[in-house]
Order: structure tokens, then sequence, then C-alpha cells
């Protein structure tokens, strides 16, 4: 059996000709021979009884010992025996095996019979023989005891009246009170009678559980190494209800499902299918407690993703057919980090060239501005002025897109120092006080806390952080409001930090968007109707915090206002400054700053 459930674990793999799976045919054909041999009639009966397995009406092992692919058979054509008789021959075994592997919508599932007498197996015979221990002499003896039933209710008197009201208590106080008239001894007797009785009883109990007991233990075993695997191959979870309706999901479900939770709940998961997504379901979600659950699975999505995803997964099998495990490979892997270092070796070309005649232009334009406004009229001035903004803005977007550049190959450097935070903070502040006092918006910085230590850091970079910070919230603060900036000791897992927020009276983020605000090209739709920018800020922002081993997040409601932290670790004397620098590895740390992946 062990040997047909290779054979059948093969052709999973193989068609029933591939050498492989004619080698594993070749020993199940050799085991079944050697089998039918030892037997009288030359005729070899193989049957499952629940959880025995019966070979010519001898229990001769348990069906744990047999493949899943073989009980499969069994379960699959309601088989009660498989009878191989002498002559059995290679194509015989090869023509069982191809019955057993066939899909379940196949032809020759319908009538399996047929098929095999259709194939010319003879040595071969489903379901026919039924073994039973009846003898003509047990039923004469029944015959005989039923003609002696007068007499011997008359020998044993009190004892029948007690067998007859059928129970096992009142008949062993009969039995004990006819063997021992003795009152005292009698109830020794008797209780050690029941004592003996009930170990018995326990003992048979267990005789019959444990077989179960051992059953349950290798399905739970099973489950749990196949859930183990699954978890371990995904980050992302997505929890829904009976009818296949979102009610929960991770983050990391969040990005590749490319919605939130608040706008994905209620959904049906399905209903997602598209050129870039692939949904497998089971038919039936729900679990019944009184018949087999509908193993049917549901699959929506492009035929071609499906073909490709089927094509970069493979299970990993025992020869029993349990699944233990899987490989996985991302198909063109080298063409997709070719692609990927071509695009980013072209943003940073293309905006590096794009330097040198802005700065050409920005010059030319700070002339004109220098000795000519005082002869523009009014309209004049205004576009000149114009000008020079937009120029500016182009130069701080180029600036971020060379900066988002080397973060994403791994070129940013930063180099830690041992500063002083508020320092470096009111630097930052005091560089935007006039665009603060000109949007008529109080910005304000908070005294240092007494005892606030040095912190290491890369004090440019960090200025740079601050000014994106305080740049965003400008943008979102209406005139008459306000922006606060404060710093304040902290301490995560046993380590100083020093914590600075940036806190304004805008509009605020809501919840369900506060997750994307820290990915690539993201701008919230929020506050004053256009607001320029490329939407990397506050990527690089994060990312030049990560570097400084310290980390960034928002706090923030709809009309409060946001705030947004993040933590600089204190300087210890004596620690080496080391440049922190971006890796991307094959799992880039930048894609977890940005949401691409689960930290």
């Amino acid at each position: 059996m062990k040997a047909i459930g290779k054979a059948l674990g093969q052709m999973a793999l193989y068609k029933v000709g591939h050498p492989a799976v004619a080698a594993t045919i070749d020993s199940a054909l050799t085991n079944l021979q050697s089998a039918i041999a030892l037997t009288p009639k030359g005729e070899l009966v193989v049957g499952v009884d629940g959880e025995k397995l019966i070979a010519n009406g001898r229990v001769v092992g348990s069906t744990a010992q047999v493949p899943n692919s073989v009980l499969n058979l069994y379960n699959r054509y309601k088989l009660s025996s498989l009878s191989f008789r002498a002559g059995l021959e290679h194509a015989d075994v090869a023509a069982l095996c191809e019955l057993a592997a066939a899909r379940a919508d196949a032809t020759i599932t319908s009538d399996p019979k047929g098929y095999l007498a259709a194939r010319g197996v003879t040595r071969v015979a489903l379901s026919e023989a039924v073994y039973t221990k009846a003898t003509k002499k047990i039923e004469e003896a029944d015959g005989a005891a039923g003609d002696a039933g007068g007499d011997l209710d008359a020998q044993i008197g009190g004892i029948s009246d007690a067998i007859s009201s059928g129970s096992l208590e009142k008949t062993l106080m009969a039995l004990v009170e006819k063997a021992v008239p003795d009152p005292i001894l009698r109830a020794k007797v008797i209780e050690r009678v029941l004592k003996l009785l009930e170990a018995d009883i326990a003992r048979r109990v267990e005789e019959v559980v444990l077989p179960l007991k051992k059953e349950k233990k290798v399905v739970e075993n099973d489950a749990a190494r196949a859930t183990n695997v699954i978890s371990n191959m995904v980050e992302g979870v997505v929890v829904v209800d009976e009818k296949g309706k979102i009610l929960m999901m991770n983050p990391t479900a969040e990005q590749i499902y490319g919605e939130s939770l608040a706008q994905a709940a209620g959904k049906t998961i399905t209903g997602k299918a598209s050129d870039e997504f692939v949904v497998t379901l089971a038919s039936e979600i729900e679990t019944p407690n009184d018949r087999d659950v509908a193993k049917d699975v549901k699959t929506q999505g492009a035929e071609d993703t499906q073909r490709t995803l089927r094509a970069s997964s493979a299970l990993v099998k025992t020869e029993a057919g349990k699944v233990v495990g899987m490989v996985t490979a991302l198909p063109d892997a080298t063409k997709h980090r070719e692609l990927q270092k071509v695009q980013r070796d072209f943003i940073a070309h293309v905006t590096h060239e794009l330097r040198a005649p802005l700065s050409s232009i920005r010059a030319a334009l700070e002339i004109l501005d220098t000795d000519y406004r005082p002869k523009m009229v009014e309209d004049e001035a205004k576009m000149l002025a114009a000008a020079i903004k937009n120029s500016d803005r182009l130069a701080d977007m180029v600036n971020s897109i060379l900066d988002f550049s080397k973060i994403e190959s791994g070129q940013m450097t930063v180099h830690p120092r041992e500063c002083d935070a508020y320092e470096f903070t009111k630097e930052a502040v005091d560089s935007l006080l006039p665009w603060a006092q000109k949007k008529k918006v109080t910005l304000g910085l908070a005294p240092a806390p007494a005892g606030i230590r040095p912190v290491a850091a890369d004090a440019p970079r960090t200025v740079q952080v601050l000014v994106n910070l305080l740049s965003n919230a400008l943008k979102f603060t209406p005139a008459g409001g306000r922006i606060d900036v404060a710093l304040a000791p902290r301490v995560e897992n046993g380590l100083s930090f020093v914590e600075l927020s940036v806190s304004d009276t805008g509009p605020g983020i809501p919840k369900a968007e506060q997750g994307r605000i820290f990915e690539k090209f993201v701008q919230i739709a929020s506050g004053e109707s256009h607001v320029g920018g490329t939407g990397l800020g506050l990527s690089i922002a994060k990312a030049l915090v990560h570097l400084q081993k310290g980390r960034m997040w928002i706090d923030s409601d709809v009309g409060k206002g946001a705030r947004f932290y993040f933590t600089l670790p204190v300087y210890v004397t004596g620690a080496t400054d080391v440049p922190a620098r971006a890796k991307p590895a094959g799992r880039p740390w930048w894609k977890s700053l940005f949401g691409l992946f689960k930290k």
C-alpha cells in the first residue's frame, strides 16, 4: 500500500509512462506478487474497516500506516476492498494507479469497474469480497441455548430476575449473594468486584479511544504544520465573514490589497480580482459539524496572472502526500532587478542634468530682479516674482528626487555626531519664521526641558527633516493658526531618546489616510486645494530619521490639526561615530519605511 501511495505521489508530477513512476509501480508490483504467493488461493483481498487494515480477513495494521492517497481511493469510490489475483502484471497496477490519480471531473471516475474492464484488467477487482465469521456450529449452538432457556431460568432462580432487569449492578449483587452467604464477606467481595469492573471498563475505553487520540493528534499536527508553512510564507492577513466580506486587515494586507480597511470593510474579497490580483477562496467558508465540507476552491483573476503565480510556486510533500512546505520563486527576478536599476539610474541622471540649466535660469532671474525690478511695471514685476518662485519650487523638486534616488539605491549617508537638539531645532524654526509671518501663522519653539541631553545626529540632515515637517505644517495651516515645536525626553525599550514634535492647527489627517502619508509620491487632499511638491518629503524625512536610529509617526484627528513626532538617540560618551548608510538588500529597508513591506 505504501508503494502504491508513492506511485500516486509521483503521478502528481509525471505521467504514468515516466521512468520514475514506472519504477515505483514495479516496486508495488513486486510486493503484491510476494504477498499473493503467500495466500492459499492465490488472491489477496485488502480492505478497510474503520481504523483497521484487513488482509484476507485478518487485521494486519491500521489506516494510519496507509498513505492518504490510497485511503482516498477507498473513500472516493466507496470501496470495501481491493482484490489482487495471481498473475498480476505491471499494466494492471498502472491502470489502478491511473484510476486513483484521475481528476474528479474525469469520465473514467464515473464507472471505475468499467474502466478497468476496458483496459483488460482481470487480476484487480473492486469491492468483491466481504468476510464474515458466522459458522454453522455457532448457529446450532445458539438454537440449542434458546431451547434450554426455560431450564436455565429455573436453575439460577433469583439471578434470572436480576438479569431481566437489565441492571449490571443488580446482576453482580445477585451473583455475589449466591456465591457468598456471609453478609460481611459479601460486602467486601462486592467492593473488590466493582473496583475490578471499573478498572476493566476504563482499560477497554482507553483501548478504544487511544487510536482515536492518535489519529486526532496526526490531524492536528498536519493542520499545524500546513498552517505554519503558510503563515511563514505570507505577512498579510485578511479576515472575512461566512459570506466572504472583509472584516479585518492588517497593514501589510492593506498594502497588497491596495485599499485601507476603512475603504475595504464590508466588500466581498473576490470583488478585487483584476490583472494585478488573484483571489483564491474556499467555496464553503463555514465548517459544518454534521457532514464533510465542500472541497471546491474558487479562483478569480486574470488567466495570465493565475498562470504566472502557479508557475512560480511548488508544494513540498511527503511520500504519503502530506504538505510539509512550499518553494516560491519570483519569475524573471534578475530582469526585474535590472529594470529597477535602469529606472533609478535614469531618474538620477535626468535630475542631475537638470540642475545645471536650472541654476543658470535662477541666476539670470536674480540679475533681472536686482537690476531691472525698479524699472518694471506692476504686471512685469509679478511675472518675474512668479518665475523666481517657480524656479525655487522646481529646484526643491529636483533635490527631493535626487535625495530619494540616493535613499532607494543605498547611497544616502548620514554622519551622527554629538549635537544639541535645541540648537538645530531653533535653526530650522528661524529659517521659516519669515514665511510664517507672511502667512500670518504663529510659529513657536517651546523652551528646552531641564536636563535635556545631547543627541547622536547628523545636524544638517535633521534640520532638513524639521524644515520638511514645518513646511508641510505651514502649507496646511490657515492664516491665524499656530504651529508649535517642542522637545521632550523619551525612553523606549530601555534606551534613551529625545522626542521632537511639530504640531499645527490645520484641518488634520483622517485615520484611514495616516498609513499612506509616508509613502512615496503620495499627497493627501487636505487643507488648501493646491499644494505643490513631489510627495516625497515625508518619505525622505522618515528615511533620514531611520538612518539615525530613530523613528517617526503621526497623531491626528480631522478638524483638530496634526502632530508629527520623531525621535533621536541620546549621545553615549565614548561611542564611535560611524556613518550610517542605506542598504538596498534583497528586501530593501526603505520599502519597510514607505509601507511596501511590514517591518
